[in-house]
């Protein structure tokens, strides 16, 4: 694993464990935000319980990628929601910047896709 990516997975783990628990709790800023988008409360709380849900699978990909690739999926499908957002609710500056969260997040995704033996998770898991 190279080196850009354990930092890449250590920065998002923390990230994303703090925004995902600021929507849970539900932090005033996180409530200014989705009200000023027209968002139900909800959709904060799920939004937040699924970053909370990825970070534990983004640390046990330092040992099994496909842990990785799931959490690291979770991640891009919730980034994808905030860019609609950010992209149609706000100055474009804000936009791009999520869009490089979508990609840096779907890059890891790829990465650990790529090293990780899904036969042999879904055997272990009595699946396959």
């Amino acid at each position: 694993m190279s080196v850009a990516i354990i930092i890449l997975q250590i920065v998002f783990i923390i990230f994303f464990s703090i925004t995902g628990a600021m929507k849970i709790l539900a932090h005033t800023h996180m409530i200014e935000e989705f009200d000023n988008f027209g968002y139900p409360y909800w959709l904060m709380r799920l939004a937040g319980g699924i970053e909370l849900a990825a970070t534990p699978l983004l640390l046990i990909g330092f040992w099994n990628p496909v842990y990785g690739a799931l959490g690291a999926s979770l991640l891009t499908a919730v980034m994808i929601g905030a860019c609609y957002t950010n992209f149609t609710q706000r100055p474009a500056a804000y936009g791009w910047g999520t869009l490089v969260l979508v990609l840096l997040c779907a890059g890891l995704t790829a990465h650990f896709a790529m090293n990780a033996d899904f036969k042999e998770a879904l055997r272990n898991l009595g699946i396959y």
